[in-house]
Parts: C-alpha cells; sequence; structure tokens
C-alpha cells in the first residue's frame, strides 16, 4: 500500500506568466490516495519552471514517483520508509488550475501544519498513529501542505531567498492564508475532481485558515469540514517565556529593527549542521541532557506528561524544528500577543499603515464573515493556544463545536506527537470527516 509524494517547481507544467511582487515563495503540499494516475505525475515531472510556489505533497498509492525539489527531503524519507511513495507539487497564486482527473472519485483531507514546522511534523510515530495515514488508509486523498519559506517551499519565479531577501521574506501568514492556502485549495480540487475537501489546521495552520475565510468569504464554499488543533488566533493568554510587561515594548523594538535592517529569515538554526549534531547529542539514546531539552521544550509547548513516551521520537522532535519563519511573521504573532487582537500587521506608525490599509490602524480581521462550522480541539494546559484564547475564539466564530482534550497535562506539541494522539485526538478527527460523508451535512445544525 504505497504513498506518494509530488513536488514540482512551478505551476503543473502549464504556461503562465508572473509579476514580480514582494511576495516570495507560496506554500507546498503532500497528498495521499487510491486513484491517482501515472499520467497526472508525468504532468508534474515535465514541469521545469521555477515560480513562487506552493508545494504540495499528496500520497497515492500505485505510482513510483519520487523527489522534492524545495530542498526538503524527511516528509519524503518518512513516508517512503512505511511502505509509500513520495512526490511532490509546487502551485503559484492567482494561477488559474484546469481539472486533470475529472474520473476521480476519491475524497480529499488537506491538512496544514503550524509556525516554523513542515509537512515533517506530521510524521514522527508510525502508520499506526499519525494522522496523515489514517484517513488514507480508509481511501481519502490525503495532501500535506508546506508554508512558503520552510525548506520545501523556497522556490520563487524571480526571487533568492538570499540575494533578494528583503523582498522574498515580506511576508507574514496573511500571505499565506490569502494566497498560498486558495493556491494549493484550488490545486488539490482540480487535480482531484473534487468541490470541496476537508481541512485540518494544526496551530498556525488553523489561524491562516481564518485569513482566507475572512479575506475570500468565497473559498467557504470549498470546504466540507474545518477542524483546528491548538490555533493560534488570539494570543492574549499564552504563557511565554517574556516577561509580561515586556510584551508591549518588544515588538515597537523589532519593528524599529526591522525597518532598518529589513526582513529576512530567522528561526534558522534548526537546519544548522550544528543543531543537527546537538540534537544528537541532547536527544540520541542514553544521551545525558535529555532531561534538559525536554525542560526547555516544556517552558515553550507546555508541560510534559511524565506518561508520555517522548524518548523514541526525541531526536526526531529536535530535528523537526525550527524550520525557519520571516521575522515578519515573528513580529506579527507578538502583535498577536501584546495588542489582544485578531488584526492585520500593524507597520509601526498612523503614516505606514494608513498607506497600506487606507487607515491609521491596522483593521481586524472579520470573523462574523466566517459561515462555515469549524470544531476547535484544545488543552487547558497548552503554553501556545492557551484555553482562554481558544473558547474568545469560539464565542466570535458564528458556528463552533469545542473539544477539550481529557488530559491533565497536554502541551502544544501533544497534538502531533502525544503517545495518545490517536485515541485522544485523530480518532475523534476522522471520525468527523466520515460522518460528514455519510450524512451529507456537516458541523453544527
Amino acid at each position: 500500500m504505497p504513498l506518494n509524494i509530488a513536488h514540482s517547481r512551478s505551476a503543473c507544467g502549464r504556461q503562465h506568466s508572473a509579476q514580480r511582487t514582494p511576495y516570495a515563495a507560496t506554500g507546498s503540499l503532500t497528498g495521499v490516495g487510491d486513484t491517482a494516475t501515472v499520467s497526472a505525475l508525468d504532468v508534474v515531472r515535465r514541469d521545469i519552471a521555477l515560480g513562487g510556489a506552493a508545494a504540495l505533497v499528496a500520497l497515492v498509492r500505485g505510482c513510483a514517483v519520487g523527489g522534492a525539489f524545495g530542498g526538503g527531503t524527511i516528509t519524503a524519507e518518512r513516508i517512503a520508509g512505511v511502505g509509500y511513495t513520495p512526490a511532490t507539487v509546487s502551485c503559484l497564486p492567482h494561477f488559474a488550475y484546469h481539472r486533470t482527473h475529472s474520473n476521480k472519485t476519491n475524497k480529499v483531507v488537506l491538512l496544514q501544519h503550524g509556525f516554523t514546522l513542515s509537512s515533517d511534523v506530521w510524521l514522527l510515530r508510525g502508520t499506526e498513529s499519525d494522522l496523515p495515514y489514517l484517513p488514507a488508509d480508509e481511501g481519502y486523498d490525503v495532501w500535506l501542505g508546506n508554508n512558503r519559506g520552510n525548506p520545501y517551499s523556497r522556490r520563487h519565479i524571480t526571487l533568492d531567498p538570499q540575494a533578494d531577501k528583503q523582498y522574498f521574506w515580506n511576508f507574514t501568514w496573511h500571505e499565506m492564508g490569502y494566497y498560498d492556502l486558495p493556491s494549493m485549495i484550488d490545486y488539490i480540487l482540480a487535480d482531484t475532481g473534487q468541490e470541496s475537501l476537508h481541512y485540518v489546521g494544526y496551530s498556525q495552520g488553523g489561524l491562516v485558515a481564518l485569513v482566507l475565510l475572512t479575506t475570500r468569504p468565497e473559498y467557504g464554499a470549498k470546504f466540507k469540514t474545518l477542524q483546528f488543533t491548538a490555533p493560534t488566533v488570539y494570543m492574549k493568554h499564552i504563557q511565554v517565556p517574556i516577561i509580561s510587561n515586556w510584551r508591549y515594548t518588544l515588538g515597537g523594538y523589532l519593528g524599529r529593527i526591522f525597518d532598518w535592517w529589513g526582513y529576512a529569515e530567522t528561526l534558522t538554526f534548526g537546519r544548522s549542521n550544528i543543531y543537527q549534531r546537538a540534537c544528537k547529542a541532547l536527544c540520541g539514546d542514553g544521551a545525558y541532557f535529555r532531561p534538559l531539552y525536554l525542560k526547555v521544550y516544556g517552558m515553550v509547548a507546555g508541560r510534559v506528561n511524565v506518561g508520555e513516551n517522548y524518548q523514541r521520537i526525541l531526536p526526531d522532535m529536535c530535528a523537526t524544528l525550527p524550520l525557519g519563519a520571516s521575522n515578519k511573521q515573528l513580529l506579527h504573532y507578538i502583535q498577536l500577543h501584546a495588542f489582544d487582537g485578531f488584526n492585520n500587521f500593524d507597520y509601526g506608525s498612523p503614516e505606514k499603515n494608513l498607506r497600506q490599509y487606507g487607515h491609521t490602524t491596522p483593521p481586524s480581521y472579520n470573523l462574523s464573515a466566517v459561515n462555515n462550522c469549524i470544531t476547535l480541539y484544545y488543552s487547558e494546559t497548552d503554553n501556545m493556544s492557551a484555553a482562554e484564547d481558544v473558547r474568545q475564539l469560539g464565542k466570535e466564530l458564528h458556528c463552533a463545536e469545542l473539544y477539550l482534550l481529557p488530559h491533565k497535562a497536554w502541551n502544544h506539541g501533544d497534538f502531533v506527537w502525544s503517545r495518545h494522539v490517536r485515541q485522544s485526538l485523530h480518532d475523534p478527527i476522522i471520525k468527523k470527516i466520515n460522518v460528514w460523508e455519510a450524512d451529507r451535512i456537516g458541523g453544527c445544525t
């Protein structure tokens, strides 16, 4: 039962034109399913044009295509290691995708990772636990998205991440939601012949979906179900290792520094050879410093339950994050924490905001415009997605179902890595997807 992942570098072999914009590479996807054909993957293989492309990884049974063009290979290696064949696809924003396989009948699930992560985050526990494999084994096409800027999504039609960094890295999660996510969705639906799909967003993956639904509400019809795990939208109550009194001034200082220094990649140490060697030293079998790494991790993500068996996956956890982000993206998150709202990026002065938005203050995202029902999974002990903030999000959505994880200690990483994640989270997610397909109605009534 092989799984294929497909990555390509531009608009999947079709002719297109692109304009140079300050926005860099777009996101990417990985997919899983039963009915992909060789001809579809041949189209991907013929594609050689570079573009600011959203990378898709598709798990498709029955075909043998491999390789990753964006620099990331771990997702492909892990899927291949358990009997699936990886293939990758990139998708350009504003490109009109046309259906290539109208005879496909498989239902589609799209999984989107969180901040500084990649599609690798879904693949640490194995086939019996990790979310991508479970719906795939039930016959769904499963696609794994990769946000712009991570190792899978660093292609652009004109810009280089280093030589043109002030332009390439001029983005936040707003661009991921407004440009990248819809390009992924459009590609998937064109490839599979479906009208809509199921969406699961972890952490920032929920945030970018709300950006899409509030700014381009017509995409609401392209979602069957929306399920967010540990969503990082409202962030007033998060517990971060920063003195609370500093949070209001930190964003201002960083904004002035970025104005002077320019936009660039940040949190890149996870890809360095030194860091990878440190992961082995700190987290490998028998490593003396394992408790120290878990202590630091717990300060950021939340308390680690003593019953969790992180030992087996600890080296992969360490090696999987962080994988880089834009410093503007990080500053946008700090603004959410400091100013207690769900707002567009604040450029730091009334004059700059006026030029960007036509207002002296950044506009809020209008959650009342979201008509879809959304399931929110959360924990009382998650430092990065506080229960109070998730409940506030639930109140402001037109239709929301809140699902509290039944564990005394369940941190931000447990939503993808806990030894109990299948029974506590993944099975309920898949059940909701299956119920929708069986009843042809979803969510709230």
